[in-house]
């Protein structure tokens, strides 16, 4: 029987020829990388190999559990999701070679949910180049976060697919709702203001905040599962409660921006008048 490592060994090595199959000339024309293969290894680390265009250099890679794209950086995933990467929100020190086209993780991963990733490349003017999104073991729930490896690698190695986002008219509307609007400005100084963001069956990133006219008194963000709901306790952080707390009377704004797989963004957006 061969050993673990020799079977992650062979593992690594079906990537590689993927890669290896792979020609320069099948990345896109716009200069997108290309992802050939990966997935998990026996060892529950990740894999995976891309080719670069022409003209182009590796900028990061990332590996998440869920696949909607960060609403202020589309190149990155949403919120603390991201299970392992290269270089990703690229630091100046980032020492990853320009060449980089094969990768296998470190750590092991959870294997109780699926895992999305994709690669970054820069072009000869500096933009950002990003390659379409592969699934991981797609048979899997998908559960936001990380999740804690088994205590023995599981030794059940899977190859990864492309992954096919949903189309926009299929997603169902998400919703936000005020569940017991304070009433006082002391109220919401004290105990914040509650509101709720509700997803019915596709996942959403959610970035939620308390407004007063121009300024942004708080605000919070959160992944939700598929068919969840997270509610959030808006209270001013201390340097912008001297805004509110003087005044007889305030119109508060709580706005959600959420964004969900293939990256589409829902605004809502619910006014309460508060007094002292």
């Amino acid at each position: 029987m061969r050993s673990r490592s020799a079977r992650a060994g062979a593992f690594i090595m079906v990537i590689a020829v993927l890669c290896a199959c792979a020609v320069t000339s099948s990345a896109s024309a716009a200069g997108e990388p290309q992802i050939s293969g990966g997935g998990i290894d026996p060892g529950d680390r990740f894999a995976a190999s891309w080719v670069l265009a022409r003209g182009t250099t590796f900028q990061s890679l990332e590996f998440s559990s869920t696949p909607i794209p960060n609403p202020m950086l589309p190149a990155s995933f949403a919120g603390k999701n991201v299970i392992d990467s290269v270089c990703a929100s690229p630091p100046a020190s980032c020492t990853a070679p320009p060449t980089l086209t094969l990768y296998r993780g470190v750590d092991r991963v959870a294997r109780d949910r699926r895992y999305y990733f994709k690669v970054n490349a820069r072009d000869a003017e500096g933009r950002t180049r990003t390659s379409a999104i592969w699934v991981v073991d797609a048979g899997q729930r998908l559960r936001p976060g990380g999740g804690k490896p088994t205590d023995a690698p599981t030794n059940t190695p899977v190859l990864a697919q492309p992954y096919i986002a949903p189309r926009p008219n299929t997603i169902p509307k998400p919703r936000l709702v005020l569940p017991a609007p304070a009433l006082t400005i002391a109220g919401v100084l004290r105990y914040g203001l509650r509101a709720r963001v509700l997803c019915p069956k596709i996942a959403c990133y959610v970035l939620v905040g308390l407004e007063l006219g121009k300024t942004a008194l708080v605000y919070s963000d959160a992944t939700i599962r598929p068919g969840g709901r997270d509610t959030f306790s808006l209270r001013p952080v201390p340097k912008r409660q001297a805004r509110l707390k003087h005044r007889k009377r305030a119109r508060l704004v709580v706005r959600a921006v959420i964004t969900q797989p293939g990256g589409k963004r829902t605004e809502l957006v619910r006014r309460v008048t508060v007094r002292r």
